[in-house]
């Protein structure tokens, strides 16, 4: 009887050894997958990290190059109108000058007069009437 008791009793704990190591086995592989499911997750962290990162960098240069034509297109504009003020000022300048009398005209009573030589006549206007004048301007274009 007592070789039976030791017989069920090694049994007993040969089993018990057995579950014991089968749960280690059991923990072992758990830990595992979980180290490799936490590789997978950094791995993919990094991966989506460089993409946001690569993203973000061209976006930058889009940004960049938007910020760079806009300057150039505001520059280009700013020098077309600086263009057109100088030939907007150099035609006022031009229709001012058409108004000042010449070196052979002369304002006299306020009719401009025309000398040629020794003979006076007076400066008619397109519509025929003669042009009046203040000191050395004429109140309509004289050329």
């Amino acid at each position: 009887m007592a070789g039976l008791v030791a017989v069920v009793l090694a049994g007993h704990g040969l089993s018990l050894y057995l579950a014991a190591r089968h749960a280690d086995e059991l923990t072992r592989d758990l830990a595992q997958h979980a180290e490799l499911q936490a590789q997978q997750a950094r791995a993919q962290a990094e991966l989506r990290s460089a993409r946001l990162t690569a993203t973000l960098e061209r976006r930058r240069e889009e940004l960049a190059t938007t910020y760079r034509q806009v300057g150039e297109e505001a520059a280009q504009y700013q020098a077309a109108q600086a263009r057109r003020a100088e030939r907007q000022r150099q035609e006022a300048l031009r229709v001012q000058a058409s108004y000042r009398l010449g070196p052979d005209q002369q304002c006299a009573g306020g009719l401009v007069i025309d000398r040629s030589g020794s003979s006076f006549s007076q400066a008619l206007g397109k519509s025929g009437q003669p042009i009046h004048c203040s000191g050395d301007t004429a109140t309509e274009p004289l050329r």
